[in-house]
């Protein structure tokens, strides 16, 4: 299993801005144009490392659907009487990562796109499996959450202004917990119950 990435000393933070709106996209130079589910990821991963929220927001369908492992549900994440559910539409999971960017020490999210491949041209959804993310959240200098599983990412193909054709997620299903051994201080979860942690706070 490879080593948790730290976060990318070269990315500087963004200070972007976007609405909610059907069809935004991101436009400026630091964004990645959507224009295949590779993008949407990378840009994804972007999004947490650089705790834009907009940026997330943007890659992400009105009617989004987070699905968590299905061992967590019903369980309540550490430190919460929150039980987890089946899944999260795109406002509460835009809560729990909204509130982890604002609250947490550290983030590093990890999404291995080398093997999500590339939708005929004329798909208009396109599914990926079993994608390698990595995900550490730390609450503060010693102790945090690490998650390293497989995910699958559903997306869907739109109409954007000027006519261009891009991609955005509609579905993300977590899959799988693995930690590192060298992280003593740091707890074994999944992507979802790191993120569950966040959404009452």
């Amino acid at each position: 299993m490879k080593k948790i990435l730290p976060l990318v000393a070269a990315l500087a933070l963004l200070a972007l801005s976007c609405g909610d709106e059907e069809g935004v996209t991101p436009v400026e130079p630091d964004r990645i144009a959507p224009t295949s589910p590779v993008n949407v990821l990378k840009n994804v991963e972007l999004a947490f490392n650089n705790r834009d929220v907009d940026l997330l927001k943007a890659m992400l369908s009105t009617t989004f659907v987070f699905y968590f492992d299905p061992d967590d549900v019903g369980q309540n994440p550490p430190g919460s009487e929150y039980e987890i559910p089946e899944s999260w539409n795109r406002t509460e999971f835009s809560r729990a990562v909204s509130n982890m960017f604002k609250k947490a020490y550290r983030i590093s999210l990890s999404i291995e796109t080398e093997n999500v491949g590339e939708p005929p041209p004329e798909a208009t959804i396109y599914n990926a499996e079993k994608v390698n993310v990595e995900l550490l959240v730390m609450v503060d200098e010693l102790n945090g959450y690490h998650a390293y599983g497989l995910c699958t990412f559903e997306f869907e193909r739109y109409l954007a202004e000027g006519g261009s054709k891009y991609w955005r997620l509609t579905k993300w299903r977590d899959r799988g917990r693995y930690h590192d051994e060298g992280l003593a201080a740091v707890t074994p979860s999944t992507i979802g119950k790191a993120l569950a942690v966040y959404y009452m706070i």
